[in-house]
């Protein structure tokens, strides 16, 4: 006698549960394993949740940021720029940075992080890498528009990077723009250094290798001081008492470093003394400025080192 199989329908069902079950674990887990990934390569900040003494909440960067390879990275953001008027040296005009998610929703003041005191910080820089502006945007509203002043002191395609971090994610993204001003860009120029003499301030960031290397750290012991010896008091700026930045001449991003706590102590913040990390991935020229503050005004300092 042959006995002939016979699929049970309660059975087929019950593998058939399973299997979906099993399917939806495996790409649930994946979900948030891509999303745990960083958005840039060694780049990627963590921020540490901070209390103020006010009850306001802060989000501080646990690491320094490294160079960002904007021709690498994508963000999930976009960014328009826009003027009254057409920009011209030594000038003032507003300028408006619309942000809109990649989807085109507008990116409202509210649903952004504070990050080093700031919710928003805006960097730009001329084609010669010589006026560089820091400056932070008020928001207009809730439409995604944001305005600060500028005054360019040259000519050409001023860069313009957005550094933002939103509440929802706590990861940084950055926004990129174009400021066309008025007239012939200057010619970039580099000789290394890593002293630099700004209104009456000396600014020197210590032994550095005659040539850095891609991919390695670096570290900047920034002191300041007056050119006759004296000392600077720093005052505070973003919650530090000094910041760096750095562009290359590829124009293919910046660094954004903040200085390591762990490594200083109160006596050194306050004679001048701070520590960075620098590194790139790419060879070729960087300009670095140091930004400070003393009575009330900000002053910069700026180095040129070169990458192999």
């Amino acid at each position: 006698m042959t006995t002939v199989a016979q699929n049970h329908p309660v059975n087929s069902k019950r593998i058939s549960l399973v299997s979906v079950a099993v399917l939806t674990m495996l790409f649930v887990a994946a979900y948030f394993a891509l999303r745990a990934l960083p958005d840039a390569q060694c780049g990627f900040l963590h921020y540490e949740e901070i209390v103020n003494a006010d009850g306001s909440v802060e989000f501080c960067a646990t690491n320094h940021a490294g160079f960002l390879d904007l021709t690498r990275l994508k963000y999930p953001v976009e960014m328009e720029v826009s003027l009254a008027g057409e920009p011209t040296p030594g000038v003032a005009q507003e300028v408006t940075l619309e942000l809109l998610t990649s989807g085109g929703t507008p990116i409202a003041p509210h649903e952004l992080a504070m990050t080093h005191t700031k919710k928003m910080h805006v960097m730009v820089v001329d084609p010669s890498l010589q006026d560089y502006h820091h400056v932070h945007p008020q928001a207009d509203g809730l439409n995604g528009q944001y305005t600060f002043e500028f005054t360019p002191t040259r000519a050409g395609a001023y860069q313009v990077f957005t550094e933002i971090v939103p509440l929802r994610t706590r990861r940084q993204i950055i926004g990129t723009g174009v400021i066309e001003v008025a007239g012939s860009a200057s010619a970039m120029e580099f000789e290394r250094n890593t002293q630099s003499v700004v209104d009456g301030i000396r600014f020197d960031i210590g032994e550095v290798p005659e040539k850095l290397g891609t991919g390695s750290d670096y570290r900047f012991d920034l002191t300041v001081a007056a050119v006759d010896g004296g000392a600077v008091d720093l005052e505070d700026i973003m919650g530090a008492k000094g910041h760096m930045v750095a562009f290359d001449a590829a124009g293919k991003g910046f660094a954004h470093m903040h200085p390591i706590d762990s490594v200083l102590s109160s006596e050194s913040e306050r004679s001048g003394g701070l520590a960075f990390l620098f590194n790139v991935p790419n060879p070729g020229w960087y300009r670095v400025f140091a930004q400070i503050q003393v009575e009330g005004r900000e002053v910069f300092g700026h180095f040129d080192l070169e990458v192999e």
